[in-house]
């Protein structure tokens, strides 16, 4: 089952939209918030990740390819190359295993290049449908995403910024939600 949230119930609480339930993506929301430029927009020049070095194993960080319309994946963090069952730096996103939900979970990664907002996706795997996360538990797995995308002096998407929290939880059936952040509406 695939779910679009409408953005308009989106309400914070504080500083971070309270669907936001994963540590590690509420970290990242807040320092990428400080971050944020007057029209909206993560300049790339201001990010670093070793300003967020706790979260390095659940990050990756692509390189967006206008011209191809691919991102090419620059960093993959230890926790994510653990779960998906592969070292993925290097390789385009739409060539790697990703998990359940593909098409859905590609669609949000080229949304956040083409309208320059972050998306939130969070992702429910039952472990008695879904084979396609080699570290899957018995039980099931959650995983929340969320995308950033970091835009160049000229205002263009120049690179992605995502961190992934994982769980072991009890799922019934797979499911996905995906809401995109535009400024003013978090």
């Amino acid at each position: 089952m695939a779910i679009a949230l409408d953005t308009g119930f989106v309400h914070g609480n504080g500083l971070v939209p309270v669907f936001m339930q994963a540590p590690q993506v509420r970290a990242l929301w807040q320092h990428v918030d400080s971050l944020m430029s007057a029209s909206g927009h993560v300049p790339v020049r201001d990010f670093d990740l070793m300003d967020m070095h706790r979260l390095a194993p659940e990050m990756i960080v692509c390189d967006v390819d206008i011209e191809s319309c691919r991102n090419r994946l620059r960093f993959v963090g230890t926790r994510v190359v653990e779960v998906f069952g592969e070292e993925t730096t290097g390789r385009y996103l739409d060539e790697v295993n990703i998990g359940p939900f593909r098409s859905q979970q590609l669609a949000a990664f080229n949304l956040a290049v083409a309208s320059g907002w972050p998306q939130w996706m969070k992702v429910i795997v039952s472990a008695s449908v879904d084979k396609s996360v080699p570290a899957l538990q018995p039980t099931g797995l959650i995983y929340e995403r969320l995308v950033v995308p970091l835009a160049g002096d000229d205002g263009a998407v120049k690179q992605l910024a995502a961190v992934v929290s994982f769980r072991e939880d009890v799922c019934e059936q797979s499911a996905f939600e995906h809401v995109e952040l535009p400024p003013g509406r978090y």
